[in-house]
């Protein structure tokens, strides 16, 4: 299957009224096109990553006997992702981090840092936000304590 990069000129998949060059040009990812008109957002590899990923397709390979298809998961021996969201959220509720991110993460599957902001689009960035005041303005609801406005 082919893809082409979207136009810099084309609307973003993620704003409302902004080119992708407006928008989301510089945050290190492409926005592909394919035969089906279908937008993927494309992130580059790093070579540990690639090395990860074939991997897995030799272990698929030597599991069924065949290369995978586009409609295989490669990551074929993975728990569900419902099982690996839970283990993730258990291990940053232990490791102490802010309810609030880990509200977000729960809601958007993001996990959001100075490192990695400028690699998600303004929309998903906004979403996250979002859930991180939701998760601050229920707290304070259920505390009382409307004289201190901490979110």
């Amino acid at each position: 299957m082919s893809r082409q990069t979207l136009s810099r000129k084309a609307p973003c998949p993620w704003c409302s009224g902004k080119t992708c060059g407006r928008c989301c040009h510089g945050k290190h990812f492409d926005y592909l096109v394919n035969e089906e008109d279908t937008i993927v957002n494309s992130v580059p590899m790093n070579d540990e990553l690639a090395d990860v990923i074939e991997k897995q397709k030799c272990g698929f390979i030597e599991e069924d006997v065949r290369e995978p298809g586009s409609d295989n998961n490669l990551f074929f021996d993975m728990p569900p992702l419902e099982h690996a969201v839970h283990f993730m959220v258990e291990a940053m509720k232990r490791a102490g981090w802010d309810p609030a991110v880990v509200y977000a993460f729960e809601k958007t599957g993001l996990i959001v840092t100075g490192t990695n902001e400028h690699l998600i689009s303004d929309k998903e960035r906004a979403e996250w936000e979002a859930a991180v005041r939701e998760y601050r303005l229920k707290q304070w609801e259920e505390s009382g304590d409307q004289e201190n406005d901490w979110f």
